[in-house]
């Protein structure tokens, strides 16, 4: 079964003159790079942590944001590394860009803001997939 979250290359044009076309266009390789359902899981439970595990929280999130992703991207090849790992950064960025600290490091919320805007544009344009075979 092909993971739900991985990102494909276009397969190569078989007929000479007809292109292949992106398998996965810009728009639907941002879509899988930014991992949405588990910024949801951090910031509905932020306000539950913020009291003791203000800090560890975003590591909770974090290491379910590997197994959620590993999964999602597995196909016959197991995991897309390269796709969790950027979605584990965006995700870093995304908590930073909140206000968010990981344990005691904290980052300026601009200047995370600002990261997060660079980051979800340029990735998904460099980072194209692997091949369907």
């Amino acid at each position: 079964m092909q993971g739900p979250l991985r990102i494909r290359l276009a397969p190569r044009a078989s007929a000479v003159g007809k292109p292949a076309g992106p398998l996965d266009p810009w728009l639907g390789r941002l879509v899988k790079l930014v991992p949405t359902e588990i910024v949801a899981v951090y910031l509905a439970g932020r306000p539950l942590a913020q009291a003791r595990l203000a800090g560890e929280w975003p590591l909770v999130c974090l290491a379910l944001l590997v197994v959620v992703r590993a999964w999602g991207t597995s196909d016959r090849r197991g995991p897309q590394w390269l796709s969790v790992g950027i979605a584990a950064v965006s995700f870093v960025l995304w908590v930073y860009a909140t206000g968010g600290r990981f344990l005691t490091w904290t980052a300026d919320v601009n200047l995370a803001g600002l990261g997060v805007l660079v980051w979800t544009t340029l990735v998904p344009a460099l980072w194209r997939g692997d091949d369907t075979a």
